[in-house]
């Protein structure tokens, strides 16, 4: 019975000694990436579309930043400039399994960034890449919500080609 006693006490011991380093981990990912997306258009409820594709680097974290942009065409419209302004936030799916075309530190993961558009619009541009191990309901692409409404919200999941490297 004693040594169940101290096998339960060591066991303690070390899980609460680990827990804030892998609270710190799961909450302190500062890594800087490149973010991709190399074209892909979503859908909105009323059957409008957007083309986007675009690139830049994001810093996740507090304090983070996103630099970057593209292009994109509304309703196949003539293209105009979009850039990031913000990183709203990461969660990284970890690193792929290196192989044939996949450019060394590919990561998967989700990234909100804040984009303003050069026709006035500003949204929020969430990009989606399932290397790693993403959870299963998610799928390739982007999801776009602008100023206003149903009509300004665009999904595209399963898709689209983007990807995350870390840098």
């Amino acid at each position: 019975m004693k040594i169940f006693a101290v096998f339960g006490i060591s066991l303690a011991a070390i899980a609460l000694t680990t827990a804030p380093a892998i609270a710190a981990d799961a909450n302190g990912n500062h890594e800087a990436y490149k973010w991709v997306v190399a074209g892909d258009t979503a859908i909105a409820p009323d059957g409008s579309t957007i083309f986007i594709q675009g690139h830049g680097i994001l810093e996740a974290g507090p304090g983070g930043f996103a630099t970057g942009g593209g292009s994109f065409s509304i309703n196949g419209g003539p293209p105009s400039s979009w850039h990031a302004t913000s990183v709203q936030g990461f969660v990284s799916y970890g690193t792929a399994v290196p192989g044939p075309g996949l450019p060394g530190g590919a990561t998967g993961g989700m990234a909100k960034l804040r984009v303003s558009f050069s026709n006035g619009q500003d949204g929020v541009l969430t990009i989606f890449c399932v290397l790693g191990s993403p959870p299963p309901s998610v799928g390739e692409g982007i999801h776009l919500i602008l100023g206003g409404g149903s009509s300004s919200e665009y999904t595209d999941e399963g898709r689209g080609f983007t990807i995350f490297i870390l840098v």
